[in-house]
């Protein structure tokens, strides 16, 4: 397999569980951690073999536990994860200080990650990011939708666990209904616009599918990790970070992210206009082009 094609890893952890990864690009290269959305895996990375060789540069997309090849982990916290992967960094032998990059739900993972060991990390980009939901002042900048999902995961969280088996079964059976289903019924009019492009919807799909593998257990304790208090401070994430974000994001309202802006020492704020929660996928090639200028 070519050294710039999506390639499959799998790393043993000390306790014996296997952790997923994506690679693309040339594993000589400094990396990008991309840490994927809620409800996706590692297969959500746009592919850009000649832009990675361009610019240098690999992307790892690790697969939390129990998407994809990664084994489930009952225990997942946001903690632990970032000690899971700098881990699988370490035993791939990837040179440099890592690029950290994460979308959505993977935006805290992102930020724990830069929390866990500052000596390794370089840029911090967040991508439509959302709110730590174990935060009360967070809560507070919360959709009554997002208050409710909170709710669920609190105090029913069993009705969860049933739903995301019977949401992994669907993806089984019938990906590409699914995808269009959820394309729909989740997302407004700028996330569509993107989400039904072919290339975008395969991606999304293909993600999504392996996202809900071993009956939809990754997604519940990833619901039950991004819930739970976070276990660093904001303010101890002294890496220059930059929070790309859409104005017109249906998911994650814009006016919120001022919770982030002024707990993270270095922030920055890029609000694009007219662009709504897959922003990531029609400006990968600019996400990656700040990133490495700024870990040369």
């Amino acid at each position: 397999m070519s050294a710039l094609s999506a390639q499959p890893l799998t790393v043993t952890l000390p306790d014996h569980r296997r952790l997923g990864l994506t690679r693309y690009g040339n594993p000589a290269h400094p990396a990008v951690i991309f840490h994927h959305g809620y409800a996706s895996s590692g297969l959500s990375v746009p592919p850009c073999p000649q832009l990675l060789t361009e610019l240098g540069v690999q992307v790892l997309a690790p697969d939390r536990p129990g998407a994809g090849q990664s084994d489930v982990d009952e225990h997942l916290t946001l903690a632990s994860f970032a000690a899971d992967v700098l881990f699988a960094v370490e035993e791939l032998g990837v040179p440099g200080r890592l690029g950290i990059t994460g979308w959505s739900a993977g935006a805290l993972y992102a930020l724990a990650l830069a929390a866990h060991d500052p000596t390794q990390v370089g840029p911090v980009h967040l991508l439509s990011s959302i709110l730590p939901f174990g935060d009360p002042a967070a809560y507070e900048e919360f959709t009554v939708g997002w208050k409710a999902v909170r709710y669920l995961n609190e105090y029913l969280p069993a009705l969860g666990k049933l739903a995301f088996a019977e949401i992994s079964a669907q993806w089984q059976r019938d990906p590409d209904a699914t995808i269009d289903h959820y394309l729909k019924l989740i997302f407004g009019p700028p996330e569509q616009v993107v989400g039904f492009e072919p290339a975008n919807r395969a991606l999304l799909r293909d993600a999504a599918v392996q996202g809900f593998a071993h009956d939809g257990q990754g997604v519940y304790f990833d619901s039950r990790a991004i819930c739970q208090p976070l276990p660093f401070a904001l303010a101890s994430i002294q890496a220059p970070t930059t929070i790309w974000h859409g104005d017109a994001d249906t998911i994650w309202p814009p006016a919120s992210l001022h919770y982030l802006t002024e707990r993270i020492p270095q922030a920055q704020m890029r609000m694009l206009p007219g662009e709504g929660h897959m922003l990531y996928l029609r400006h990968w090639e600019a996400i990656l082009r700040q990133m490495r200028a700024e870990m040369s």
